[in-house]
């Protein structure tokens, strides 16, 4: 008896942990990204959850750039996308987001590490808001690479955004 209460004890110890990471907090507010696919830290069921004091407690970097859907030179601020990824031990080749009105673009993992992208969170200091494409804009630095001002990397910037799967 006692040996079969043990070993329910582990099971259920196990399963209050399988998805806790110490790396990795539970959101306390509204969940505004999910990442999920080939993780290996995650906060919940669903993959790692963030809302936006989770993303804006992270290392902030700004770009300053340009944007087809914008006037002029503009300080988008917010971590880079390379930096969440390394927090949930993202691994594969493509990162697969998914819009609020459920738009969805393919970014390689590859253009990820080798170019600046960031999941903007804030413009010109301003928290990007639903109405100003936020909560999460992924924002490419365009106007200090030219060659990524092209149909392909405008079509990467997606905002609204609110889910990745890893493959």
């Amino acid at each position: 008896m006692i040996r079969s209460l043990l070993y329910i004890f582990i099971l259920l110890a196990y399963a209050n942990t399988a998805y806790t990471d110490t790396r990795l907090k539970a959101p306390k507010g509204t969940v505004i990204l999910t990442i999920s696919g080939n993780i290996t830290h995650k906060n919940s069921p669903r993959g790692a959850e963030f809302d936006l004091a989770m993303l804006m407690a992270l290392k902030q970097t700004a770009i300053i750039t340009e944007t087809p859907w914008t006037e002029g030179l503009n300080e988008f601020q917010g971590p880079l996308i390379s930096e969440v990824l390394a927090l949930v031990g993202a691994s594969g080749n493509t990162l697969n987001a998914t819009a609020l009105n459920g738009y969805k673009v393919v970014i390689p993992l590859e253009e990820v590490r080798k170019n600046k992208l960031l999941f903007a969170l804030k413009k010109n200091n301003l928290l990007l808001r639903v109405r100003t494409r936020g909560p999460i804009w992924v924002i490419l630095p365009w106007t200090d690479q030219p060659s990524l001002m092209n149909n392909l990397h405008y079509t990467r910037a997606i905002w609204q955004l609110r889910s990745i799967v890893i493959r």
